[in-house]
């Protein structure tokens, strides 16, 4: 199995790619994403497998040095081999006038270097190949090659126009693992996404996923927006501040002289869950703070709803705070925050005077401690990927 690199995705698609299976990665016009095929071909080095990368764009030192102070900065050397610039324009400069001809050349070449180097992974650039061949012709080449020499292939196609220009493509030639990348993720259209659009070895549900370049160039698959609320005094404000690198909030001194959240919590980012950079907002929890309630809900991604489980808390008053959760549709997870105290609340009493569905995850655990906090983010992220919907 190849790994990606990209610790949330090969977690999505069971841990990588098996060997032998071919994969898509489609990029939109303009959007980031070219780190997918990158993150893959340095994590095949590092497996030790032998690659051929065929970039008829550039050559291979320049391809090389692009990738130079990025996180996936590939090295040359024993094992990795290109066809490159240089072979398109001398395969070119030979034509007979029709495409035909060029393939077979192309044909002849490709299968010579996956015999005599022994291949096990082929990293195809194809779009300038595409416009000389024609793209169902060049996939099907690379494609109908590396499945009789059981070479795994990744595939990286740029400028996608629309899902019929996807439909077309795979209609012509069928991929293992289809990914593309766009804009745009429900409220947030300024989001780069990506979407796991089929995976042949696993189920996994068609979906858009955010994520993020980094200025270092990683990157990362984003949570953008879950909300933690629930009554005052459950411990929204230090859940937060257990998972958070950094935290932001508006307090002040409420009626049990402990401070208390009156407008928002903000942790950016959360503890890294599964390979998800995660934002977390906390609402108030007073219930006269129901309109910000609202307006901090809307267009969350997910949610913690928070009660307290040490035996002091409102049960009955929380079921009313967990109406807006419902009416939302967003996956939620009901946090139980024992508070370091012997647990006093069964999650079951929980469950049932809430009453929460019987999918959603009843958690018991203290707000204080990082691996119990970490645990339930990671629960409700697990909830987001593998849930029913995310927009």
């Amino acid at each position: 199995m190849i790994r990606t690199g990209i610790l949330a995705f090969d977690r999505m698609i069971g841990g990588g790619v098996p060997e032998g299976k071919s994969a898509l990665f489609s990029l939109g016009m303009g959007v980031e994403g070219q780190q997918f095929m990158f993150s893959t071909l340095r994590c095949a080095r590092v497996q030790g497998h032998r690659c051929l990368v065929v970039i008829p764009y550039a050559t291979g030192p320049a391809f090389l040095s692009g990738t130079r102070g990025t996180p996936y900065e590939i090295r040359g050397g024993e094992g990795l081999y290109f066809l490159d610039s240089h072979v398109f324009e001398e395969i070119d400069a030979l034509r007979t006038a029709t495409p035909e001809s060029e393939a077979r050349a192309w044909e002849e070449r490709i299968d010579m270097v996956l015999q005599e180097y022994s291949i096990d992974a082929v990293f195809l650039y194809p779009n300038r190949l595409c416009d000389t061949l024609g793209t169902a012709r060049t996939l099907r080449l690379f494609a109908d090659l590396c499945a009789m020499r059981k070479v795994t292939l990744f595939v990286e196609y740029l400028n996608l126009y629309n899902a019929c220009h996807l439909r077309d493509m795979l209609d012509a030639v069928p991929f293992d693992l289809v990914v593309t990348a766009g804009e745009g993720f429900g409220g947030h259209m300024f989001l780069s996404t990506f979407r796991v659009e089929e995976v042949s070895w696993r189920d996994v549900p068609p979906r858009p996923l955010p994520f993020v370049v980094h200025g270092d160039g990683r990157l990362v698959p984003q949570i953008p927006k879950i909300v933690v609320t629930g009554p005052v005094d459950a411990g929204k404000t230090t859940f937060i501040r257990t998972v958070s690198k950094r935290w932001v909030s508006s307090e002040r001194e409420g009626v049990s002289s402990t401070p208390t959240t009156v407008a928002m919590d903000f942790g950016n980012p959360a503890v890294t869950c599964s390979g998800f950079e995660v934002n977390l907002f906390g609402t108030p929890g007073q219930e006269h703070f129901g309109p910000i309630i609202r307006h901090l809900l809307t267009n969350a991604t997910g949610v913690v709803f928070m009660v307290d489980g040490s035996g002091d808390g409102d049960l009955e008053g929380a079921r009313g705070m967990l109406a807006p959760v419902l009416a939302l549709g967003a996956p939620f997870v009901v946090g139980v925050n024992v508070k370091d105290l012997p647990l006093r609340t069964d999650d079951g009493e929980v469950r049932e005077v809430l009453g929460v569905p019987e999918e959603t995850p009843v958690i018991s655990f203290s707000a204080q401690r990082l691996d119990e906090a970490t645990a339930v983010v990671d629960a409700l992220v697990e909830l987001i990927v593998r849930g029913k919907s995310m927009e």
